[in-house]
Order: structure tokens, then sequence, then C-alpha cells
């Protein structure tokens, strides 16, 4: 085996290897966004390479009971199910029993390929369970970067049979994740996409769109003024907005018209409670207001986004999804990885925390408030 990150201009994995290859496994602890922009270069990667059945590992090791976890894992499985793409996906496990034998499950599919993609320090974890799962595999670990400068790759990655380190300093400046996950998929696999191909696409199925129409036309008895869809959590409080901020947002949108309606999106977790204080406010200001989780199917979301007249949220998978769906976005985000943000234009403005400790808490109402208004006159 050779340790050593690799940087080369040849692919990693050759031509011959995926011709002679009947399956691939991806390791990856996907987010929703992650798997939205990411999932254009696994599909690329099939339509080139039709013979090889490509699974989708997604358990990110934690094996615990947290529920916004499963509940991702959940419905990013049927989103995988939906795309018609992967012959199987691996969700997340509430427990190390659950996931070793998930490990067994997977070692019946006899893999030939498998690639270990986690940007975290859990890439070595991801490496002994590829190895787990497949002892005859060709393994690959890709790192955005290797830990003690690589010194250690031969003990931490002995696993793998090669590993690869993003060269982060080859991209533009302003660069876009789409850049770096082409940089990744085109040095293992030699895959070629150009810009416009690089970008998400999310097609909903017609019965869904319908379905929420009309789920639309139950909760909301006027519909003259415009629909808007409202995230303020993420999972991580250092990147959530509060939720009376998001109420005095509201206040404030009213003033502009008040046959505005509203969507406040929240995982299952915390739908209860958001959704008894969203009533108490509604009643006492006779605002159209509702709390939205997804119920049966994953596409209820992106549905509701893409049938929205304007988002506001902050850093989580709706900010994505509405840039796929073209809506009109205005998001907010902590400094930290600006590659992530969807590219700016009159329709979709990112506003950045730099008051206070940097929280996107700490971004006024007033502030986000301005700036819709000034979106709003420019649309």
């Amino acid at each position: 085996m050779t340790f050593k990150a690799l940087n080369l201009l040849m692919p990693i994995i050759s031509s011959e290897q995926l011709s002679n290859s009947k399956r691939l496994l991806f390791i990856s602890p996907f987010a929703l966004g992650d798997f939205l922009y990411f999932k254009t270069f696994l599909i690329a990667l099939k339509h080139q390479h039709p013979h090889i059945e490509i699974d989708i590992w997604l358990d990110d090791n934690r094996c615990n009971t947290d529920a916004w976890r499963l509940s991702r894992s959940k419905i990013l499985q049927q989103w995988m199910q939906a795309e018609g793409t992967f012959n199987q996906s691996y969700g997340c496990t509430d427990s190390t029993i659950a996931r070793d034998s998930q490990i067994e499950q997977a070692n019946q599919r006899n893999y030939d390929i498998i690639v270990c993609h986690s940007p975290g320090s859990k890439a070595n974890q991801f490496s002994d369970i590829a190895r787990k799962i497949s002892p005859k595999a060709f393994i690959v670990s890709s790192v955005s970067k290797a830990p003690y400068r690589g010194l250690l790759n031969f003990v931490l990655f002995r696993n793998s049979d090669k590993v690869y380190q993003l060269d982060t300093d080859s991209l533009p400046t302003n660069h876009h994740i789409t850049d770096r996950f082409m940089k990744v998929m085109n040095s293992i696999f030699d895959l070629q996409l150009s810009k416009e191909q690089m970008m998400p696409n999310l097609v909903v199925p017609d019965q869904t769109t319908t379905d929420s129409k009309e789920w639309l036309a139950d909760k909301f008895p006027t519909t003259n003024g415009k629909l808007f869809f409202l995230n303020h959590l993420s999972t991580n409080t250092k990147k959530d907005w509060q939720l009376t901020q998001l109420f005095s947002l509201i206040s404030s949108l009213e003033q502009t018209d008040n046959g505005h309606r509203y969507i406040i999106n929240v995982t299952p977790e915390n739908f209860e409670e958001v959704k008894t204080a969203a009533h108490t406010f509604s009643q006492e200001n006779n605002i159209q207001l509702v709390v939205f989780t997804v119920d049966k199917h994953f596409f209820e979301l992106p549905s509701l986004i893409a049938l929205s007249d304007f988002v506001i949220t902050v850093d989580t998978a709706i900010l994505h999804f509405a840039f796929a769906a073209k809506r009109p976005l205005l998001a907010m985000m902590r400094q930290k990885k600006p590659y992530w943000a969807p590219p700016e234009s009159a329709t979709s403005h990112v506003m950045y925390a730099t008051e206070g400790k940097g929280h996107v808490s700490d971004i006024s109402v007033d502030t986000v408030f301005n700036k819709y208004l000034n979106m709003s006159s420019h649309a």
C-alpha cells in the first residue's frame, strides 16, 4: 500500500479499474445540503459507468439516539431512493450493535471500490469501517486535511490503499463548494463536468407539488400576500436565530402588507415547542402563520420552498434548496466556510454575522428587514 496523501494528474482510480468493477460504495456522513451538491457528481459518474452499482453509506458513526440525526438520515434515504441512481443506502444507526449489523449487511455486497469522503476528524474511522465492509476492496480516503501533516497516514489510514488530500490552494479565492467537489471527483475518478453541469438540480414529483398546493390552500384561507418560507434553526446553536427575533421580523414584514402568509420550518423534535409559541403569537397579532415539519416524505420540504415567494433562513439545507429552486433568498451565515454560500445575485443574498461573537443571532432583526426591503425594491 501507498500511504502518502496524493495529488496527482493521473486519477487515483483508473478507467481499467472502473471497467472491471461491479459495485462501488461511497462512504460520507452527508447532510442534506452536502448531498444536494454531491449527488450531481455521483449521478454523472453513474452515467459514465452504468455497469457499476453505486451504494451510499450515511452513518456518521456516532451510534446514539439523537432524534435530529436519525430523522435527517431517514429523509436522506427517501431522497436517495427517489433519485433512481443509487442501488442501496445505509442510514445512521442508534447503537454500536446496529452499526455492526449494518457492516455485516454491507459485507455481503462484495464491493470492488470504496471511497471514504469525510473532511472531518473521523476520516480514519471511516477507513477502518470500509475495510471491515470489504477486506478485498480498493479503498480511497478523501480528506480536506491530513492529521499531523500526513506524517501518521501510514497508521491512521492503514486500511486505505490511497489517501487523497484536497489542495485548497489550487482553488480560486472565491470558489464554491461545487468547485471543491469537482476537484475531488476529478482527482479520484477523472470525472469532468462544466460549470453549468455542476449546478444542483432538484426535481419535485408532480404529485408532491399538487399535495403541497392543497396543504397551502387548507392552511391559508387568504392568498393575496406573499408566501414567506422561514427557517431560524440549524444543527448548531451558533448558527441559530432566536424565535423571538423571527417573530419580530414577521411583525416588521406585516407592516409592508398584512396579507402575507408565513411558514416556519422546523425539525420534528422542535415542532411542538415552536408550534405552541407560534400559535400564541399569530392569534395575538392576527397573522397567517403555520409551523411545518416533514411528515411523510422528504420532497414535502423542497416542494413548499419552490412554491414560496421569498425564503429567509439561517445556514441549513433550506438555503441550498432555495438556490436550486431559484427562489428569492436571504440567508444568514457565520463567516466560516464562505464557499457554502450560494452565488450572489439580485435575488440571492447572504448576510454574514460580523458583530458580537460572530453568531448568527448577532445579526439584528432590523438588518435583515432592511435588506429584505432593499431586495424587494429591486425585484
